[in-house]
Protein backbone atom coordinates (compact mmCIF):
# COMPACT_ATOMS: atom_id res chain seq x y z
CA UNK A 1 0.00 0.00 0.00
CA UNK A 2 1.34 3.43 -0.98
CA UNK A 3 2.31 5.70 1.92
CA UNK A 4 0.55 9.03 2.23
CA UNK A 5 3.89 10.89 2.27
CA UNK A 6 7.14 9.38 1.06
CA UNK A 7 10.24 11.48 1.76
CA UNK A 8 13.22 10.33 -0.27
CA UNK A 9 16.73 11.63 0.46
CA UNK A 10 15.52 15.18 1.18
CA UNK A 11 18.50 17.50 1.65
CA UNK A 12 19.08 21.22 2.17
CA UNK A 13 22.33 23.13 2.06
CA UNK A 14 23.25 26.77 1.74
CA UNK A 15 26.22 28.27 -0.06
CA UNK A 16 28.08 31.14 1.62
CA UNK A 17 30.89 33.26 0.26
CA UNK A 18 33.77 33.93 2.62
CA UNK A 19 35.78 37.14 2.82
CA UNK A 20 38.15 35.61 0.26
CA UNK A 21 35.17 34.93 -2.05
CA UNK A 22 35.49 31.22 -1.66
CA UNK A 23 32.19 29.42 -1.61
CA UNK A 24 31.46 27.30 1.43
CA UNK A 25 28.59 24.82 1.52
CA UNK A 26 26.75 24.58 4.84
CA UNK A 27 24.47 21.58 5.27
CA UNK A 28 21.28 22.40 7.15
CA UNK A 29 19.77 18.98 6.53
CA UNK A 30 21.60 15.84 5.40
CA UNK A 31 19.61 13.40 3.20
CA UNK A 32 16.56 12.24 5.17
CA UNK A 33 14.13 9.48 4.14
CA UNK A 34 10.95 8.31 5.88
CA UNK A 35 7.24 7.69 5.29
CA UNK A 36 4.06 9.01 6.88
CA UNK A 37 0.81 7.05 6.78
CA UNK A 38 -2.76 8.30 6.66
CA UNK A 39 -4.10 9.42 10.04
CA UNK A 40 -0.65 9.11 11.61
CA UNK A 41 1.21 11.64 13.76
CA UNK A 42 4.96 12.04 13.39
CA UNK A 43 7.01 14.11 15.82
CA UNK A 44 10.29 15.67 14.71
CA UNK A 45 12.63 16.35 17.61
CA UNK A 46 16.09 17.75 18.08
CA UNK A 47 18.01 20.55 19.75
CA UNK A 48 18.21 24.07 18.34
CA UNK A 49 19.80 24.08 14.85
CA UNK A 50 19.24 20.34 14.47
CA UNK A 51 17.38 20.87 11.18
CA UNK A 52 13.86 20.11 12.39
CA UNK A 53 12.31 23.41 11.27
CA UNK A 54 14.17 23.16 7.97
CA UNK A 55 12.65 19.73 7.37
CA UNK A 56 9.18 21.03 8.27
CA UNK A 57 9.49 23.93 5.82
CA UNK A 58 10.69 21.63 3.03
CA UNK A 59 7.70 19.35 3.52
CA UNK A 60 5.26 22.29 3.63
CA UNK A 61 6.84 23.88 0.56
CA UNK A 62 8.00 27.03 2.37
CA UNK A 63 11.52 26.23 1.14
CA UNK A 64 12.84 24.22 -1.80
CA UNK A 65 15.15 21.25 -1.20
CA UNK A 66 18.67 21.17 -2.58
CA UNK A 67 18.07 17.57 -3.56
CA UNK A 68 15.67 14.73 -2.89
CA UNK A 69 12.02 14.16 -3.64
CA UNK A 70 8.62 14.19 -1.93
CA UNK A 71 5.76 11.94 -2.98
CA UNK A 72 2.15 12.38 -1.86
CA UNK A 73 -0.06 9.34 -2.50
CA UNK A 74 2.63 8.09 -4.84
CA UNK A 75 2.64 11.29 -6.93
CA UNK A 76 5.62 13.66 -6.90
CA UNK A 77 5.15 17.06 -5.28
CA UNK A 78 6.42 19.54 -7.84
CA UNK A 79 8.67 22.42 -6.86
CA UNK A 80 6.98 25.78 -7.29
CA UNK A 81 3.50 24.27 -7.64
CA UNK A 82 2.11 26.10 -4.62
CA UNK A 83 -1.50 25.35 -5.46
CA UNK A 84 -0.81 21.61 -5.44
CA UNK A 85 1.07 21.86 -2.16
CA UNK A 86 -1.30 24.16 -0.25
CA UNK A 87 -4.34 22.05 -1.09
CA UNK A 88 -2.83 18.99 0.54
CA UNK A 89 -0.23 20.18 3.05
CA UNK A 90 -0.83 23.12 5.37
CA UNK A 91 1.30 24.66 8.12
CA UNK A 92 0.60 26.02 11.61
CA UNK A 93 3.28 28.21 13.16
CA UNK A 94 4.36 28.82 16.75
CA UNK A 95 3.51 32.52 16.84
CA UNK A 96 -0.13 32.72 15.80
CA UNK A 97 -0.19 36.49 16.34
CA UNK A 98 2.66 37.04 13.88
CA UNK A 99 1.22 34.60 11.32
CA UNK A 100 -2.12 36.45 11.19
CA UNK A 101 -2.50 39.72 9.29
CA UNK A 102 -3.53 42.45 11.77
CA UNK A 103 -5.10 44.49 8.96
CA UNK A 104 -7.59 41.80 7.90
CA UNK A 105 -10.56 40.31 9.71
CA UNK A 106 -10.55 36.64 10.61
CA UNK A 107 -13.15 36.02 7.91
CA UNK A 108 -11.03 37.71 5.25
CA UNK A 109 -8.02 35.61 6.19
CA UNK A 110 -9.99 32.38 6.15
CA UNK A 111 -11.48 33.33 2.79
CA UNK A 112 -8.06 33.66 1.10
CA UNK A 113 -7.37 29.93 0.57
CA UNK A 114 -10.91 29.53 -0.76
CA UNK A 115 -10.52 32.43 -3.19
CA UNK A 116 -7.31 31.05 -4.67
CA UNK A 117 -8.13 27.34 -4.64
CA UNK A 118 -11.89 26.91 -5.12
CA UNK A 119 -14.74 28.15 -7.30
CA UNK A 120 -16.99 28.99 -4.35
CA UNK A 121 -19.13 32.10 -4.56
CA UNK A 122 -19.39 34.67 -1.75
CA UNK A 123 -22.24 32.95 0.07
CA UNK A 124 -20.56 29.54 -0.14
CA UNK A 125 -17.34 30.98 1.25
CA UNK A 126 -19.25 32.65 4.10
CA UNK A 127 -20.89 29.34 5.00
CA UNK A 128 -17.62 27.41 4.78
CA UNK A 129 -15.95 29.95 7.09
CA UNK A 130 -18.78 29.72 9.62
CA UNK A 131 -18.53 25.92 9.60
CA UNK A 132 -14.77 25.81 10.07
CA UNK A 133 -14.93 28.35 12.92
CA UNK A 134 -17.43 26.13 14.72
CA UNK A 135 -15.23 23.11 13.99
CA UNK A 136 -12.30 24.69 15.89
CA UNK A 137 -14.43 25.83 18.83
CA UNK A 138 -15.09 29.43 17.81
CA UNK A 139 -18.28 31.25 16.82
CA UNK A 140 -19.30 32.29 13.30
CA UNK A 141 -19.38 35.85 14.67
CA UNK A 142 -15.60 35.70 15.14
CA UNK A 143 -15.28 36.10 11.36
CA UNK A 144 -15.77 39.86 11.84
CA UNK A 145 -13.07 40.13 14.53
CA UNK A 146 -9.50 41.31 13.99
CA UNK A 147 -6.63 39.19 15.42
CA UNK A 148 -5.86 41.62 18.26
CA UNK A 149 -9.40 41.17 19.56
CA UNK A 150 -8.75 37.50 20.32
CA UNK A 151 -6.86 35.75 23.12
CA UNK A 152 -3.72 33.78 22.25
CA UNK A 153 -5.54 30.45 22.37
CA UNK A 154 -8.28 31.79 20.10
CA UNK A 155 -5.67 33.09 17.65
CA UNK A 156 -4.15 29.63 17.47
CA UNK A 157 -7.61 28.18 16.81
CA UNK A 158 -7.91 30.63 13.89
CA UNK A 159 -4.53 29.45 12.58
CA UNK A 160 -5.76 25.87 12.78
CA UNK A 161 -9.02 26.86 11.06
CA UNK A 162 -7.01 28.41 8.22
CA UNK A 163 -4.93 25.23 7.98
CA UNK A 164 -7.96 22.92 7.70
CA UNK A 165 -9.93 25.27 5.41
CA UNK A 166 -9.11 23.22 2.29
CA UNK A 167 -9.50 19.82 3.98
CA UNK A 168 -5.77 18.99 3.73
CA UNK A 169 -4.24 15.55 4.12
CA UNK A 170 -1.26 16.72 6.19
CA UNK A 171 -0.75 19.54 8.70
CA UNK A 172 2.78 20.54 9.66
CA UNK A 173 2.87 22.19 13.10
CA UNK A 174 6.17 23.94 13.82
CA UNK A 175 6.29 24.34 17.62
CA UNK A 176 2.61 25.33 17.39
CA UNK A 177 1.99 24.53 21.07
CA UNK A 178 5.12 26.01 22.62
CA UNK A 179 3.84 29.54 23.29
CA UNK A 180 0.60 28.44 24.95
CA UNK A 181 0.06 28.15 28.69
CA UNK A 182 -0.58 24.59 29.94
CA UNK A 183 -4.37 24.77 30.18
CA UNK A 184 -4.78 26.28 26.70
CA UNK A 185 -2.19 23.85 25.33
CA UNK A 186 -4.27 20.91 26.55
CA UNK A 187 -7.36 22.34 24.87
CA UNK A 188 -5.53 22.80 21.55
CA UNK A 189 -4.08 19.28 21.70
CA UNK A 190 -7.57 17.88 22.25
CA UNK A 191 -8.84 19.97 19.34
CA UNK A 192 -6.11 18.67 17.05
CA UNK A 193 -6.80 15.08 18.04
CA UNK A 194 -10.54 15.56 17.44
CA UNK A 195 -9.86 17.02 13.99
CA UNK A 196 -7.59 14.10 13.19
CA UNK A 197 -10.32 11.66 14.13
CA UNK A 198 -13.03 13.52 12.22
CA UNK A 199 -11.04 14.46 9.10
CA UNK A 200 -8.39 11.74 8.89
CA UNK A 201 -5.58 14.31 8.95
CA UNK A 202 -1.95 13.27 9.37
CA UNK A 203 0.23 15.52 11.53
CA UNK A 204 3.90 16.36 11.54
CA UNK A 205 4.75 18.00 14.86
CA UNK A 206 8.03 19.84 15.36
CA UNK A 207 8.46 19.84 19.12
CA UNK A 208 11.02 19.99 21.90
CA UNK A 209 8.57 18.68 24.50
CA UNK A 210 8.80 14.95 25.32
CA UNK A 211 5.53 15.17 27.30
CA UNK A 212 3.59 16.39 24.27
CA UNK A 213 5.31 14.00 21.90
CA UNK A 214 4.64 11.00 24.13
CA UNK A 215 0.96 11.95 24.25
CA UNK A 216 0.27 12.68 20.57
CA UNK A 217 2.86 10.98 18.33
CA UNK A 218 2.77 7.55 16.70
CA UNK A 219 6.35 7.86 15.48
CA UNK A 220 9.36 10.03 16.30
CA UNK A 221 12.17 11.24 14.04
CA UNK A 222 15.29 12.43 15.87
CA UNK A 223 17.61 14.95 14.22
CA UNK A 224 21.08 15.90 15.41
CA UNK A 225 23.16 18.50 13.58
CA UNK A 226 21.10 18.05 10.45
CA UNK A 227 21.27 14.26 10.41
CA UNK A 228 18.55 11.75 11.24
CA UNK A 229 19.94 9.50 13.96
CA UNK A 230 16.77 7.59 14.95
CA UNK A 231 13.30 6.97 13.57
CA UNK A 232 10.72 4.63 15.02
CA UNK A 233 7.56 4.03 17.01
CA UNK A 234 7.06 6.41 19.93
CA UNK A 235 6.85 3.70 22.58
CA UNK A 236 9.97 1.98 21.25
CA UNK A 237 12.07 5.14 21.27
CA UNK A 238 10.94 6.09 24.77
CA UNK A 239 11.60 2.61 26.17
CA UNK A 240 14.57 1.46 24.08
CA UNK A 241 16.42 4.39 22.50
CA UNK A 242 19.50 3.32 20.56
CA UNK A 243 21.35 6.62 20.97
CA UNK A 244 22.32 8.42 24.17
CA UNK A 245 21.29 11.68 22.50
CA UNK A 246 17.78 10.31 21.99
CA UNK A 247 17.61 9.13 25.59
CA UNK A 248 18.50 12.60 26.89
CA UNK A 249 16.12 14.29 24.46
CA UNK A 250 13.16 12.12 25.49
CA UNK A 251 13.60 12.43 29.23
CA UNK A 252 10.24 13.44 30.67
CA UNK A 253 10.54 15.70 33.74
CA UNK A 254 9.63 13.93 36.98
CA UNK A 255 6.72 16.32 37.60
CA UNK A 256 5.14 15.25 34.30
CA UNK A 257 5.20 11.62 35.40
CA UNK A 258 3.35 12.26 38.67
Amino acid sequence: MTALLDVQALCKYYTHKSIWRRQRKVTALAPVSFTLERGETLAIMGETSSGKSTLAKLIAGAENPSSGQLFLNGQPLQRGNFRQRCQHIRMVFQDSDASLNPQLTIGQQLAEPLLFNTDMNTEQRREAIAQVLKKVGLLPEHASFYPHMLATGQQQRVSIARAVMLDPQIIVADEALAALDPSVRSQIINLLMDLQKDMGISYIFVSHSPEIVKHVADKILILHRGKMIEFGATQTLFEQPQQQYTKLLLQVPAAANN
